[in-house]
């Protein structure tokens, strides 16, 4: 039996509007894929923030003309994935939801686990991130409690009032901080002031500070304040962590950037030869998405996987997180299981 590809568009919605360097949002369009072949189904996301350029239309026209180049099985398709033009460009959420699909089904249907298709090493436990957005003050206590316990939280910042919201959370919580620039902050002198306000035995480390050109500030950073430098923006795959992996103490590996768990992989592998601490991160996706990278924690330093938390209306299920640990669903497949009726269009339908 061939292959058959469907599509959903879907807009994940948050449970509270998320702020950060780049704005105020309330949720995040996506386009669900579902492959099926000989009985066995996959799902993989294409989750697509406004910052990236890509538009649902275009993924699903993207995919369509993969689906209509005729019998392929699963994983032929997978194999082909870099010499396709379809997945050239600005394609890496395309390539990662339906690398991802593939993944899912055949670990399904061989019975082989994604960490053992992956060949995943487990180390040992990462630490667990929650992340708190830009917030007005009087929120801070309440929104503080609907997250869930973790090791440490993460903390947007990058705005005027970021040191007042520092110094609320440092009154209500005990954890470790994580500072999330988003590219917002212009100056040295800005960011060693907001770690200066976490104070340095809280601060677990800052993201992406600076813009994507500001590597050299973020090398300066790190050496200044002994507090390791993430990159996020600047470092999207593979040739952009060659080039710039001296400038970060880790890197955040996200799906939707990189395009797909097989080459976050190979990402991670590569940032452990460069001696780079790595996180596993998220673009607002849902269980599925972020149960599809946490087949991967068990070699992560730290992972921020905490859309679950954040959506309100998540048709997935899949990870979860007990007193502060994240547990990765065992077994062949992602570990997801759908629990919304998504209405799902077979392409060439």
């Amino acid at each position: 039996m061939a292959l058959r590809i469907s599509y959903c568009p879907y807009r994940l919605l948050f449970t509270h509007p998320f702020g950060t360097a780049h704005g105020l949002r309330d949720g995040t369009d996506s386009v669900f894929i579902r492959v099926e072949e000989g009985g066995s189904c996959g799902y993989g996301e294409v989750t697509l923030p406004p910052y990236l350029t890509q538009t649902v239309q275009e993924a699903i026209q993207r995919i369509a003309r993969i689906a209509a180049r005729g019998e392929v099985h699963a994983g032929q398709l997978l194999s082909r994935l870099d010499a396709l033009p379809e997945l050239a460009g600005n394609a890496s959420g395309c390539r990662a939801g339906l690398s991802t699909a593939l993944i899912d089904l055949i670990s399904k249907r061989t019975q082989w686990s994604v960490r053992k298709m992956l060949e995943v090493n487990e180390r040992s436990a990462p630490l667990t991130l929650v992340t708190l957005g830009i917030s007005a003050l009087e929120e801070i206590p309440s929104k503080l409690r609907e997250l869930p316990q973790s090791d440490a939280l993460k903390v947007k910042v990058g705005d005027t009032e970021a040191a007042s919201r520092i110094n609320a959370i440092r009154a209500l919580d005990n954890r470790q901080l994580f500072l999330d620039g988003n590219q917002g902050m212009r100056s040295i002198e800005e960011a060693t002031a907001m770690i200066s306000a976490v104070g340095i035995e809280r601060s677990l480390g800052i993201e992406q500070p600076f813009d994507a050109v500001g590597d050299n500030l973020s090398r300066e950073l790190g050496q200044l304040t002994g507090v390791t430098v993430f990159a996020d923006e600047s470092i999207q795959n593979m040739d952009d962590l060659r080039a710039k992996y001296a400038s970060y103490g880790g890197v955040n590996l996200k799906l939707m950037k990189c395009g797909g768990l097989d080459r976050a992989k190979a990402m991670m592998d590569r940032a452990r030869v460069l001696g780079l601490k790595v996180m596993l991160g998220s673009m607002s996706e849902s269980s599925l998405g972020c149960t599809a990278m946490s087949q991967l924690a068990g070699e992560a330093d730290l992972v921020d996987l905490d859309g679950p938390w954040l959506i309100k209306n998540d048709p997935f299920a899949g990870i979860s997180m007990q007193e502060g640990r994240l547990v990765v669903p065992e077994g062949p497949g992602l570990g997801t299981t759908l629990i919304a009726d998504l209405a799902f269009t077979p392409f060439g339908a």
